[in-house]
């Protein structure tokens, strides 16, 4: 029976969740993203105890399970000292200890002359074995082969216990449908897997830790292989409908390069160059343009929306934040000033009159060219004809953000724009079979940013080299990882560091953080650029894309807190002038991991050899290091462990679509994330 001919078959994995006590059922749904049985079956363990061990083979420390005897009680004779069970198990004696427990619990759980399984970690203490605190008491002996196996371990929290999520997902696993196979049987044969029904229970219920591996990756491979035709389907279908020839003339390419103050670099023309050929093709583009920080992104941007406007069509420029769309406009005004091209800018800080104007001739066509924010796909802008729009640091945006801007025209192009290097196994995994140009040669007038790494009871010393700085003209970044003080995490706060600084810098230190609005971050971005003062305490707000080209120095606190991306990010606020730049590294408590990762940092400039070995250190679920990305979060793949299941699952599914085969029910099973993926490109 073929796939698509069994209508009710997902009717027990989209029903809802059964043999939920009372107290869970608010807290299981959030906790594994759904009250579905699929979402409860999807949910990993995040690692496994092996508690099969017999008392025999289990060494110091081991968990072990055996069968045992109890022979005596021996409370203890002062106060605080431990209460102990003697037991014999598998030929020899065993303390069972515990302290400030009920005596009534532990002779009603431990009766003398009874037989009970105990599983626990096995310790010695005055040549004596012992055990303290089992993990399990039992007197139903028929339990043993239950308790003594790998048990699951899940992410917890308030309100619920390993062993309650165990029981209601084993309870659960009962009625799972044994599906029709939509992997090739010359494939499941190669990697040893099994069905897919057989690869979700034994995930929660395995034999051997290899067992739930190889359980881990036949999903894995389901879960990337169903997102790989997700996209592929959508990309099929985007032949351009009634749209003219659109043909390149350069009209205006010229005169904008005769303006510009720099030679465009070898990447930059080839970028520009393939991006064009995309714009020609019968195909609607959808392209990504990733570069490293100062690599010129938004000029290769800029003629893609030249190529529209030779073809009498408009373009819009997203930006995420006013001052960075404050900042694209500044720039493409002046570039353009040389030409007939009108532009103008929208955001939420636009007049309600110059709103109107904007509007009425966004919908005539009059305007060629819109830069923005979140205010372009509101309902009341109307274009004439959107050819492309220009998502700068698209992972900021969701997908029905982005979705909205795209809608407003036909056959509209996608041009997605990111500074955050992405490595090539998570863009393959996010856009398939998305083109992209890559921007890796930065211009010659940027010099390489000297780093240094510095133990933070250096500050004194630092403040000191930073009053010269300014006082020659300078400007300086403080990063501070929190606002607010937490001792927990022994960080500084933003705001304690701008109290202590404001004594030594006075009013030449300005502060932004995640907590002021949006014109309070605006107001402080606006006041350092024009030198109102010169040091800004800061923390990750301004890390992608502000231009400020006589900062010089950035000084990050707890370096060892943030991931290589955003260090790198960071770093890329400072060295946007002619003048030699610093980044300082400061450091608390420095791990063996911590130590290698700033040590990357100081050895390389190159964005994409640092994502790489920030995938490596943090995996990819974090790279992005946001939740709006649009980026999907994997149930059981790892992007950079399952590099090679990508492969397959991308080259299986592009044969898949080529032989016109169906993957409804595949697809259904993975529908609230594959369903991300069809929007994208909708």
């Amino acid at each position: 029976m073929s796939l698509n001919e069994q209508p009710d078959v997902l009717a027990f994995l989209n029903g809802k969740l059964e043999n939920i006590p009372k107290f869970h059922s608010t807290i299981l749904p959030k906790l594994c993203g759904g009250d579905r049985v699929m979402d409860l079956l999807f949910y990993r363990p995040h690692s496994y105890v092996d508690r099969s061990k017999s008392l025999l083979n289990a060494q110091v420390g081991e968990l072990t399970t055996f069968m045992a005897k109890v022979h005596e009680h021996q409370p203890p004779t002062f106060r605080g000292r431990p209460y102990k069970i003697v037991v014999e198990g598998e030929s020899q004696y065993i303390f069972i200890v515990f302290f400030n427990y009920s005596v009534k619990y532990l002779y009603k759980s431990f009766p003398i002359g009874a037989h009970a399984i105990i599983s626990g970690k096995l310790d010695k203490f005055a040549g004596y074995w012992q055990i303290t605190h089992p993990d399990y008491v039992s007197l139903n002996i028929d339990q043993f082969e239950e308790i003594a196996r790998i048990e699951p371990v899940y992410q917890l929290c308030r309100g619920i216990t390993n062993k309650s999520i165990k029981n209601i997902i084993n309870s659960n696993l009962k009625g799972l449908p044994d599906l029709p196979e939509w992997i090739d049987g010359t494939l499941i044969e190669q990697k040893k897997w099994l069905s897919w029904r057989e690869s979700i229970i034994k995930l929660h219920r395995p034999r051997s830790l290899a067992e739930a591996e190889v359980c881990r990756k036949r999903l894995a491979y389901d879960e990337l292989f169903a997102y790989q035709l997700a996209l592929k389907l959508a990309r099929k279908n985007h032949v351009r409908k009634g749209r003219k020839e659109f043909t390149i003339s350069n009209k205006y390419k010229e005169q904008v390069l005769n303006g510009l103050s720099f030679q465009l670099t070898n990447d930059q023309i080839r970028a520009i160059n393939e991006i064009s050929e995309r714009q020609k093709s019968k195909y609607r583009m959808v392209s990504l343009l990733q570069g490293d920080v100062g690599s010129g992104k938004t000029v290769v941007a800029l003629f893609a929306m030249l190529s529209v406007v030779e073809n009498n069509m408009q373009a819009a420029l997203m930006a995420p934040t006013t001052i960075l769309a404050e900042q694209h406009y500044n720039w493409i005004e002046e570039a353009l000033s040389c030409t007939d091209i009108k532009v103008a800018l929208l955001t939420g800080k636009t007049t309600r009159k110059e709103r109107k104007t904007i509007m009425n001739e966004l919908a005539s066509g009059i305007l060629n060219i819109v830069i923005g924010t979140h205010a372009l796909f509101q309902a009341n802008v109307t274009f004439k004809n959107l050819g492309l729009a220009v998502i700068d640091e698209q992972q900021r945006f969701g997908v029905m953000q982005r979705n909205r801007l795209v809608g407003k025209g036909e056959n509209t192009d996608i041009l997605f724009v990111t500074a955050t290097p992405i490595p090539r196994t998570l863009q393959q995994a996010m856009y398939g079979d998305v083109e992209c140009s890559v921007l890796r040669e930065k211009p010659k007038s940027r010099l390489p940013i000297k780093t240094v790494i510095m133990n933070i009871k250096k500050v004194p010393d630092i403040i000191e080299k930073l009053k010269g700085a300014i006082n020659r003209g300078e400007k300086a970044y403080w990063i501070c990882p929190y606002i607010e003080e937490n001792e927990e995490l022994n960080v500084a706060a933003a705001e304690m560091r701008f109290q202590e600084l404001q004594k030594a810098f006075f009013d030449k230190v300005g502060i932004i953080h995640g907590k002021l609005t949006q014109d309070q971050k605006d107001q402080a971005m606006f006041s350092f650029k024009r030198n109102e003062f010169s040091l800004l305490v800061a923390t990750t707000v301004i890390e992608v894309g502000i231009d400020v080209p006589d900062a010089t120095i950035m000084i990050i606190e707890n370096a060892e807190q943030f991931g290589l991306s955003q260090l790198h990010q960071l770093r890329g606020r400072v060295g946007r002038g002619g003048k030699p730049s610093f980044c300082v590294l400061l450091y608390d408590n420095l791990s063996k991991s911590s130590s290698s990762k700033l040590k990357i940092m100081c050895e390389s400039q190159d964005g994409f050899h640092i994502a790489e070995k920030d995938m490596m250190l943090r995996g990819s679920g974090d790279i992005l290091g946001t939740k709006q990305s649009g980026c999907m979060e994997f149930e059981f793949a790892d992007l950079y462990k399952d590099r090679e299941l990508l492969n397959l699952a991308y080259n299986n599914a592009k044969g898949a679509i080529a032989e016109n085969k169906s993957f409804e029910l595949l697809l259904d099973i993975f529908e609230y994330r594959s369903r991300l993926h069809f929007s994208k490109f909708q």
